[in-house]
C-alpha cells in the first residue's frame, strides 16, 4: 500500500496496513538545536535550502529526515512574501507583516510589541495589513506540489499559512491581557478586528492555496484556544465572536478545493471547544495532547471518533524525552486508543524539542511501525 493510498484510508475512517505517521506538519517540526543534533548523528549536510522558517525556533524543514524515518507525508509550506522584509525597531523588536514585534530569548521568540495595544478603532482602521495578495507566498509551490503528486506516492499537505490564525492573532496585536478583556468591554472594537483578521486570513490562504489546493489531502491551522487545564475562552465566547468567521474561512477553502479537509491544532485541554470546531468544518485534530486535563485519549475516540480524525497523541512532555521503555509504553498507548477503526495519524503532540535524546526521536517512529500494523493487537 503506497502512503497516499494509506493516509486517505485512515482518514476515511478505515484500517490501512499501518498507522500512518508525520514528520515537519506545521505542529510536528523539530527545534532548530535539535536538528543540528540529528543532522549530524545522520551526517545530514546543513543546507541553506532547507531553512523555510528563519528566525523561528523551527527553522530547518528537511525530508532526509522524513524518509529516514518513513514518514508518509510531503509537506508544502508557504514562502515568504516578496513585498516585505522583516525590520529591527528602535527598541530590538523584530516587526512582522503584521506589524507585530518580537525578541529571541533562550532560544524562543516573544511578542515584546503590540501595535494594536491601545484598543482604538482609530488605531484599527489605520493599521497596515499584510499583503495578501503578494505572489512570492506561493511562488514554485505549484510546481513542487504537482510534481510530488505525479512523481511521488507520498500524501501531500498544506502547512499553516498564518500562524495563530485569528484568536491568537488578536493577542499578538493586542497583548493577551488587554485583548482578554476587550471581549468584555470593547466589543465593538473586538468585532471589528475579528473581521479584518478573519478576512486577511481567508484572502491569504486562497493565494497560498490556489495551485496547491487539488494536490493536497488537507490544509493546516494553527490556533490555540486552551491550555494545560482548560480553556483560554468559553465556548460561548468562541460563539459570540469566532465561529461565524471560522465557518466561512474553511467553506471558502473547500468551495475552492472541494476534495482538501481542513486539520486543525489547537494544544492544551481542548474537549470543550471539539463540538464547536467540528460545527466549523473540521475533520482533523491536532495534537491530542494526552496529559491536558480531560483529554484521555480513549475517551476522545470513544465520543468523537466517528466525527474527526485524530492527528499527533505522542506526549513530548514526559515520553519522549524520557526512557526508551516510557515512550515505547506511549506509543503503544496512543495506538490502542486512537487507531482502530481508522482516523488516526501517528506524530508527536508538538514540535520535537531540545531535551529528546537523538536515539529517542528515531525510536518513536520505530515502534510506531513496530505496533501500528492493522489489525491493531497490542498486548
Amino acid at each position: 500500500m503506497t502512503s497516499r493510498e494509506r493516509v486517505r484510508m485512515a482518514l476515511n475512517h478505515q484500517e490501512p496496513d499501518r498507522v500512518p505517521v508525520d514528520l515537519w506538519g506545521s505542529a510536528s517540526r523539530i527545534h532548530t538545536q535539535q536538528y543540528e543534533k540529528i543532522a549530524e548523528h545522520l551526517g545530514l549536510e546543513l543546507r541553506s535550502s532547507d531553512i523555510l522558517r528563519p528566525g523561528t525556533t523551527t527553522e530547518y524543514v528537511d525530508f532526509r529526515i522524513s524518509d529516514v524515518v518513513d514518514s508518509d507525508f510531503r509537506s508544502v509550506d508557504i514562502l515568504q512574501p516578496e513585498n516585505f522584509t522583516k525590520y529591527q525597531d528602535e527598541k530590538n523588536n523584530t516587526i512582522d507583516e503584521w506589524g507585530i514585534g518580537r525578541q529571541l530569548h533562550n532560544g524562543f521568540n516573544a511578542i515584546t510589541y503590540h501595535p494594536l495595544a491601545d484598543l482604538e478603532m482609530d488605531t484599527l482602521k489605520k493599521h497596515k495589513w499584510p499583503d495578501a495578495n503578494d505572489k512570492g507566498r506561493a511562488k514554485g509551490l505549484g510546481t513542487l506540489a504537482k510534481d510530488w503528486y505525479d512523481n511521488t506516492d507520498y500524501a501531500i499537505t498544506a502547512t499553516s499559512a498564518v500562524s495563530g490564525v485569528v484568536f491568537e492573532n488578536c493577542q499578538y496585536l493586542c497583548g493577551t491581557e488587554d485583548f482578554m478583556v476587550a471581549m468584555y468591554e470593547e466589543e465593538e472594537f473586538v468585532d471589528a478586528l475579528v473581521d479584518k483578521l478573519t478576512e486577511v486570513v481567508t484572502e491569504i490562504y486562497l493565494n497560498y492555496l490556489k495551485d496547491v489546493g487539488d494536490y493536497c489531502e488537507w490544509v493546516e491551522f494553527t490556533e490555540d484556544f486552551a491550555t494545560q487545564n482548560g480553556l483560554f475562552i468559553s465556548p460561548e465566547l468562541f460563539r459570540r465572536f469566532f465561529k461565524k468567521g471560522h465557518q466561512q474561512m474553511f467553506a471558502a477553502i473547500k468551495k475552492q478545493h472541494p476534495n482538501i479537509k481542513i486539520w486543525f491544532h489547537s494544544c492544551g485541554a481542548i474537549k470543550g471547544m471539539i463540538p464547536e470546531l467540528l460545527d466549523c468544518g473540521v475533520d482533523i485534530l491536532n495534537p491530542m495532547q494526552p496529559f491536558a486535563k480531560g483529554m484521555d485519549s480513549v475517551e476522545i475516540k470513544k465520543e468523537f471518533g466517528k466525527d474527526v480524525c485524530f492527528h499527533g497523541g505522542i506526549d513530548i512532555q514526559y515520553a519522549l524525552p524520557g526512557t526508551p521503555e516510557q515512550l515505547e509504553e506511549e506509543v503503544k498507548e496512543r495506538i490502542r486508543a486512537f487507531a482502530p477503526g481508522g482516523g488516526y495519524i501517528l506524530s508527536p503532540t508538538n514540535h520535537v524539542q531540545s531535551d529528546v535524546p537523538i536515539d529517542n526521536f528515531f525510536k518513536l517512529y520505530e515502534y510506531a511501525h513496530k505496533y501500528g500494523n492493522y489489525p491493531i493487537d497490542i498486548k
